[in-house]
């Protein structure tokens, strides 16, 4: 994800992969699939100019899960997003991803970042 490489997050996709964004504004929720999860993705790839920059800090991980600690930044009409985020990721069989889920360290700004 860091990378942008979409090619090979897609091989990473089941179809029935669930991508959780926690909290309350309008892009939090479950996609569920590759086509809902692709939609999310040219959403805020759109809104942002291309996407949120991912810095990867940390990840820790063995055959059932990973979990990844992240700075997210972004700009989007005015607002700039500077947030840490745990990015939890359940794996399937051969290494792909059942669920992965995001919970930022302050849910408010990331929601506040997507409004108006």
């Amino acid at each position: 994800m860091a990378a942008g490489d979409g090619r090979t997050l897609a091989e990473l996709l089941t179809v029935d992969t669930t991508w959780v964004i926690r909290g309350r504004g309008r892009l939090s929720g479950s996609y569920r699939g590759p086509d809902e999860i692709f939609a999310l993705w040219k959403a805020i790839a759109a809104q942002t100019g291309g996407g949120l920059r991912l810095e990867v800090g940390d990840v820790l991980a063995n055959d059932d899960r990973g979990v990844v600690l992240v700075t997210a930044r972004g700009e989007r009409n005015g607002h700039v997003l500077e947030e840490r985020q745990v990015a939890v990721f359940e794996f399937a069989n051969a290494g792909k991803v059942r669920t992965a889920t995001f919970i930022y360290e302050d849910p408010d700004a990331y929601d506040a970042f997507w409004e108006d």
